[in-house]
């Protein structure tokens, strides 16, 4: 598990910093779960990038 030092009570700066940290690792086992060739790994980016940019449309 991750953990922050607070210092000088910054505690929203410490959130931040944990939410940041939190999501790289998220990514990053996201990323190792399995093991994807290299072909279809970049199908599954572009779909990845379809899906967002589908979100970033409808709430454009």
């Amino acid at each position: 598990m991750s953990k922050i030092i607070v210092k000088d009570d910054n505690v929203n700066d410490a959130i931040k910093k944990f939410g940041r940290i939190t999501s790289e690792t998220r990514r990053s086992m996201k990323r190792h779960e399995y093991y994807l060739r290299p072909g279809m790994r970049a199908v599954e980016k572009s779909k990845e990038a379809k899906k967002f940019a589908s979100k970033r449309k409808k709430f454009a």
